[in-house]
């Protein structure tokens, strides 16, 4: 299929040619998972959950940054906000996302100064706008964010924003597939694979994953037409028992990705193991400012080193986005855990796939 303008990839025919294409083709019951918060917010958003075949059932992976931000990374968030003289700057999703003990909200409504931010341009203009204090970014995200945070960082070193850095909870997507095929209990039969990270990563990316576990694989847009054309080919994939690696967004995901954000993303960076929330620690799935850049290291500049806290008790999170669990198989979703009283960071975040269920189930 080649289609030239965004809205052919939202056309109700097109889409209802490929929902017919899904039912002739399926036969078998399959359990495919989306590793995109966008992706399970565009799904719920299009309905595309109430037009598959009863045997396809539609899994939301650890596809969230806000969601899989480890609790000890929360904890560091919120103390960073009792700092005298610190600014935090942050996500917005990150706001209401409870810690051990707090959120930034909370803090925020002590006293703190945290500030939402929608980069880490802004951030840096609030270190230049307030030399006398420190300015604290906290920075989550997957391959997608690093060499946006990559480049603020050699910004502040060009003009010497000594009162800047960051809290890096960076995650890189490909290990946390592998992880997922290592866990007991988790059953995948097709990856939707991110289209946001792949533009950044490339095909390529995922090839080592692919060919280790050789489970279909298939990169999709977000549009309605994208994700029906993913699930598609991951079926057909699945009833030839001919497992591959395919490119659904080719207009715009390469194969090699894209070298210059990655490079910069490189140069300032460097792999490490990283802690997700409900699947532990995952090793080379972080990333870390490299020794040139420790000076920008929030962390080490103010000593902060949390120790690992376990998950709200009661909460499924961790296990929802592993596919081992749905927001209903939660016995405090809807209950304990609403969009107003989150207990975990799935109902907080507008990519969290308890969230997606409450506002669209």
């Amino acid at each position: 299929m080649s289609l030239k303008y965004i809205e052919e990839y939202r056309d109700a025919l097109l889409a209802r040619g490929l929902v017919k294409k899904i039912h002739l083709v399926s036969k078998k019951n399959l359990r495919l998972m989306e590793v995109c918060g966008t992706h399970t917010t565009s799904i719920f958003r299009h309905g595309i959950r109430s037009v598959l075949p009863e045997g396809i059932t539609l899994l939301s992976g650890p596809g969230c940054p806000v969601c899989v931000t480890a609790q000890r990374d929360m904890d560091a968030f919120v103390a960073f906000a009792r700092v005298k003289n610190v600014i935090v700057t942050t996500f917005g999703d990150l706001m209401r996302v409870p810690g051990s003990r707090s959120t930034l909200a909370r803090e925020k409504a002590s006293g703190a100064d945290v500030r939402i931010v929608y980069s880490i341009s802004d951030a840096l203009a609030i270190a230049r706008e307030n030399k006398a204090k420190e300015v604290v970014f906290c920075a989550v995200g997957f391959e997608t964010t690093i060499p946006t945070i990559a480049a603020g960082i050699l910004m502040g070193i060009k003009e010497k924003l000594d009162n800047f850095s960051i809290y890096s909870a960076h995650k890189l997507t490909p290990p946390a597939l592998a992880a997922l095929m290592e866990t007991e209990g988790v059953s995948i039969d097709g990856f939707i694979l991110p289209g946001h990270v792949s533009v950044i990563t490339g095909t390529r990316a995922y090839q080592d994953t692919f060919e280790k576990y050789d489970i279909p694989s298939v990169i999709a847009g977000f549009e309605p037409v994208d994700i029906l054309t993913a699930i598609l080919r991951l079926i057909q994939q699945n009833e030839a028992g001919a497992p591959a690696l395919e490119n659904a967004y080719a207009r715009a995901v390469s194969d090699a990705g894209n070298e210059k954000a990655k490079q910069i993303m490189n140069q300032v960076f460097e792999i490490c193991d990283a802690t997700w929330r409900g699947i532990g620690q995952i090793p080379s799935s972080g990333m870390q400012l490299k020794q040139a850049f420790k000076k920008f290291d929030a962390a080490i500049k103010f000593g902060m080193d949390m120790p690992d806290v376990p998950e709200p008790k009661g909460c499924a999170c961790g296990e929802i986005l592993m596919g081992l669990k749905t927001p209903y198989d939660c016995a405090l979703y809807k209950t304990k855990c609403t969009p107003m009283t989150p207990v975990g960071p799935c109902m907080v975040s507008s990519e969290g796939s308890c969230a997606a269920f409450y506002r669209y189930s």
